[in-house]
């Protein structure tokens, strides 16, 4: 009988191998990126990315007691670009509960687009010069983004 590591151990070495060929091969395209998309994904590398997976811990120490769940990721319609994702990891409401905001380049300028999938909200997409997204400015989209999404649980309650 073999075992799991025999059974899988060669296709999770492949897999391995390939993301990191994968790896060292996006960072040397980003190296070699001109201009705005080169300092684009330095603000996300430097700015915007530490603050989002400081959040998402934070959120994940509560996550227990508080049955919310977010995950940082890729969006798949954009090859750059950054998304927070939360929402809760039971069903608290009646309706859907998710809430999202994406930081992606278009135009020589930062976008931000927010996503309030509660009730009547309607997506916002705003746009930014780079010297505008500060850490401060990131921590503030990220609290606002969740206090709303608080907020909005909250009112389902009532």
């Amino acid at each position: 009988m073999k075992t799991l590591d025999d059974e899988l151990g060669p296709s999770l070495h492949k897999l391995e191998i390939t993301l990191k060929r994968q790896s060292l091969l996006n960072e040397k395209q980003l190296v070699q990126k001109p201009g705005f998309d080169k300092e684009f994904n330095e603000i996300i590398k430097k700015t915007v990315l530490p603050i989002m997976i400081e959040y998402k811990k934070f959120l994940d120490t509560k996550q227990q007691n508080m049955y919310l769940s977010c995950i940082i990721e890729r969006p798949y319609q954009l090859n750059e670009g950054v998304t927070f994702e939360l929402k809760d990891s039971i069903k608290i409401t009646k309706q859907p509960t998710v809430r999202r905001i994406t930081f992606f380049p278009r135009n020589e300028r930062i976008h931000i687009f927010e996503e309030g999938l509660l009730g009547d909200d309607h997506p916002v997409e705003l746009s930014y010069a780079k010297n505008e997204i500060s850490k401060e400015f990131v921590r503030k989209k990220m609290s606002s983004l969740i206090k709303e999404y608080i907020d909005k649980l909250l009112l389902g309650f009532q």
